[in-house]
């Protein structure tokens, strides 16, 4: 029996008002930043071919997969507003690697907004704390220690085609909050 995503969470269920905007936005979060905040800058942090890993394989079910991840963090100004990570397995990537291959020089949200194929399937959100894996995967963008983080999971798909985004709310997103 696989793990369910729910025996890896916090008890913790309700996110902070300022956050809950950012957390149910259905548009592109980077297009909301640079209407709150005037500009939004991302920096690719990795971006590469590997093995799936413990937490693709539990969590996404992308067992003995090759996937190409892409690692990033959002900011305004110097302000870090979230990190982001794109899981795209490697069938994925094949089915279309002219649309896949623009990453190199455009962002995910370029992509998935403005092109009719990818489809956002599921979204759902959770606490992250020290004792969640993914909140090591944050290493240099959090400068100061938080008790909890909010993630957000979106399954997308590309005609039949899956692939992931993970973004982390850092706490510098409350500056940007309405």
């Amino acid at each position: 029996m696989k793990p369910s995503i729910h025996q890896f969470l916090p008890t913790q269920s309700s996110p902070p008002s300022f956050l809950v905007p950012w957390i149910a936005c259905q548009a592109s979060l980077t297009e909301k930043l640079k209407a709150v905040a005037g500009q939004a800058n991302i920096e690719v942090l990795a971006q590469h071919w590997q093995l799936a890993d413990w937490w693709d394989q539990q969590v996404l079910h992308l067992e003995r997969q090759v996937v190409f991840r892409r690692e990033i963090i959002m900011r305004s100004e110097e302000t870090s507003c979230w990190y982001a990570r794109t899981i795209i397995p490697e069938t994925t990537y094949e089915a279309n690697t002219p649309l896949f291959n623009r990453l190199k020089t455009e962002s995910l949200g370029v992509l998935i907004f403005n092109e009719d194929a990818i489809k956002r399937v599921q979204l759902i959100y959770y606490p992250i704390t020290n004792k969640s894996i993914e909140y090591y995967w944050l290493k240099s963008a959090r400068k100061t220690e938080v008790n909890i983080l909010w993630l957000r999971l979106s399954t997308l798909m590309l005609d039949v085609y899956p692939f992931f985004l993970i973004e982390i709310l850092l706490p510098g997103l409350e500056r940007y909050s309405n």
